[in-house]
């Protein structure tokens, strides 16, 4: 690339790499650098389940932005125009196992009528019928007939070759160490291969763009996954309870997660986490107990004090944007995300409020 880039962003993870191709639809000219290979972190960790968990219980202005989202999806991807994504709505059913889960659901239930989104109560006849490897040991369950699900380490690829395609330069094993600077200003960046000037820089470096002084209070939260194998059609939807989910994909493969732990940057798999999760995982679906542990893995989710993404620009300085922080969501956020931050390069005013989600707040 001859001249100095537009924009520079930092992470190659899913939010990274779509707002890369976001800038180069826009004709930006756009480097991206990551420290490791693209989507290597919690891109590739992820579940790829298109809700959030528990979302009638999040904050008004990250629900909203999980639902402008989650509407663009299924167009986002079809542009993309990559079908190794496998963006399917797969449906989900959140079990119910005592008071709690009761609560849960009516309040869940309550909210996507009010929204006039697609929701049934199902009895345990009616979940037999419908996912025979589900627990019988239910009151009852709700099901989300329209939650889709995409396979997040293709999509995250996807990204970037598409990107690539329309000009977008991605730098791979290139560690961004700092900013370059002027008064006021960020124009620019500092890194292991070298020093970068740029117009813009975008921060989207998942759990590490704590490292970076640009004002992310952002940590590692640790999730460990399974990855089993059982018979072709086990089970058709995604089935929750709690924290706990199993989520099948096209291929027979069944992901089983997720845990939630304070244990820095430590992407170990551990005996109590993996045992954990089967034990959820059986109380989910007795029968899972008979499938193969294919594999295990864990990634850093990028966790902000209040939950909140930040998404905007730090006071005081110019010449960088925040696109970091998303903790769970960051699959089901890339669109709305991509498409904000776009809006900022080129002067536009976002169509949501990004109020709550300011750096610094």
């Amino acid at each position: 690339m001859a001249r100095n880039p537009d924009a520079i962003v930092v992470g190659a993870g899913i939010i990274g790499c779509a707002i890369a191709w976001e800038l180069a639809k826009e004709g930006r000219r756009v480097v991206v650098f990551d420290k490791g290979p693209v989507g290597r972190a919690a891109s590739w960790a992820a579940a790829g389940l298109l809700t959030p968990i528990h979302l009638a219980q999040y904050p008004p202005p990250l629900a909203a932005l999980c639902l402008e989202s989650e509407k663009r999806y299924e167009s986002w991807v079809r542009a993309l125009g990559a079908p190794e994504v496998e963006y399917r709505a797969s449906g989900l059913i959140l079990l119910v196992f005592d008071d709690q889960d009761e609560r849960d659901a009516a309040s869940l239930e309550a909210w996507k009528r009010e929204r006039g989104s697609p929701v049934e109560r199902l009895d345990r006849d009616a979940l037999r019928d419908l996912e025979p490897l589900a627990s019988q040991e239910v009151r009852g369950a709700l099901l989300l007939p329209d939650v889709a699900q995409v396979r997040n380490h293709r999509l995250t690829r996807a990204l970037a070759a598409a990107a690539a395609k329309l000009g977008a330069e991605i730098r791979t094993d290139a560690e961004v160490t700092g900013f370059l600077h002027v008064p006021g200003r960020i124009n620019g960046v500092r890194t292991t291969k070298g020093d970068l000037y740029s117009a813009e820089t975008v921060v989207a470096a998942g759990a590490w763009s704590g490292d970076l002084d640009v004002g992310a209070n952002v940590r590692p939260v640790r999730g460990q996954m399974v990855l089993l194998k059982g018979p072709p059609d086990a089970l058709a939807r995604a089935l929750l309870a709690r924290d706990a989910y199993l989520i099948p994909r096209a291929d027979g493969h069944v992901l089983l997660g997720s845990t939630l732990e304070e244990a820095g940057f430590d992407t170990s798999t551990t005996a109590e986490g993996i045992s954990f999760l089967l034990e959820q995982g059986r109380r989910l679906a007795p029968g899972i107990g008979k499938f193969a542990v294919a594999a295990t893995w864990a990634g850093l989710r990028p966790a902000t004090p209040d939950r909140l993404p930040y998404l905007g620009r730090p006071a005081g300085t110019e010449g960088v944007i925040l696109a970091t922080g998303h903790f769970r969501n960051g699959i089901l956020l890339a669109p709305v995300t991509a498409k904000i931050v776009a809006d900022l390069v080129a002067g536009r005013a976002p169509s949501l409020d990004l109020a709550p989600f300011r750096p610094g707040r």
